[in-house]
C-alpha cells in the first residue's frame, strides 16, 4: 500500500504535509550566520567529513551525562542543519537512536522541527534503529506533526509489524482525539488488519474534517 497522503486536520492542529522517505546525496553546506547556538557540538562537528558526522553525533551524545543527553542531541541536531544538506539527518537520527535509544523521542521531534518535510524518514530511521522505543517515537513524530499520523503509523508498523499495540498506543498518547476514530474504525473494519485500521481511521477523519468544514462555510 502506498503511503496515505497529508491531510487538513484543523481539530488536532492544523495543516502538515507527508515527508518523502528519499535519503538525498551527502554533501556540505554553508552555515547560516547566526545558527550556531550550540557552539561545542558545532565545533566538534565542524572538524569531521560530513559522511563521519552521524558517528561523531552518536559519539557526543554518549558522551554527555545522561540527564543532559536529550538537550545534547537537540544541539548536535541543531548543528548539523547548519553543515550539512537535509540528506545526512536520517543518518544522524538512526546513528544517535541506535547508541544512545533512550533520547529517540527528542531526536524524533527536534528532527522533524528542523526539516518538517523529511518527518517519515526520521521516524523510519529511528524505530530501525531503536524498535524498542516505537511507541516513543511514533508519539513524538505525531506530536511533532500530527497531520501525519497515519503516514507515521504506518511506517512504524513497516519496520515493526509485531508492534501494532505500541503503534496505537503511541498514537492515541500524542493525539487523544484519535481514539474514538480508532475504535470506529476497528469495529468497522471487523479484523484485526492493522493496515486496514489505519486506513479506515485516516477516511474517516477525513471525513469529520471535511462535514466540519462544510458547516462552517454552508453554501
Amino acid at each position: 500500500m502506498s503511503v496515505l497522503s497529508g491531510m487538513k486536520l484543523k481539530w488536532l492542529i492544523g495543516i502538515g504535509t507527508a515527508g518523502g522517505l528519499a535519503i538525498l546525496a551527502v554533501c556540505l553546506m554553508p552555515a547560516p550566520a547566526g545558527q550556531a547556538d550550540a557552539a561545542t557540538p558545532f565545533l566538534a562537528l565542524s572538524q569531521v567529513p560530513v559522511p563521519e558526522m552521524p558517528a561523531k553525533a552518536a559519539e557526543l551524545v554518549l558522551a554527555a551525562p545522561v540527564l543532559q543527553r536529550e538537550s545534547t542531541a537537540a544541539a548536535v541536531l541543531r548543528a548539523i542543519t547548519t553543515m550539512a544538506r537535509p540528506g545526512v539527518m536520517p543518518y544522524v537520527v538512526s546513528a544517535i537512536c541506535r547508541s544512545n535509544p533512550e533520547v529517540a523521542g527528542t531526536v524524533v521531534a527536534t528532527a522533524i522541527q528542523l526539516q518538517p518535510d523529511d518527518e517519515l524518514a526520521f521516524c523510519r530511521a529511528a524505530v530501525l534503529a531503536a524498535p524498542d522505543r516505537v511507541e516513543q517515537v511514533v508519539a513524538s513524530a505525531c506530536a511533532a506533526a500530527p497531520a501525519s499520523f497515519a503516514n507515521v503509523a504506518m511506517v512504524a508498523f513497516w519496520c515493526r509489524p509485531d508492534a501494532n499495540r505500541l503503534i496505537l498506543d503511541g498514537l492515541t498518547n500524542a493525539l487523544p482525539g484519535l481514539k474514538p476514530f480508532l475504535d470506529q474504525a476497528a469495529s468497522l473494519d471487523g479484523t484485526n488488519d492493522f493496515e486496514a485500521v489505519i486506513k479506515q481511521t485516516w477516511r474517516l477523519v477525513y471525513d469529520a474534517n471535511k462535514s466540519e468544514s462544510k458547516g462552517k462555510n454552508p453554501k
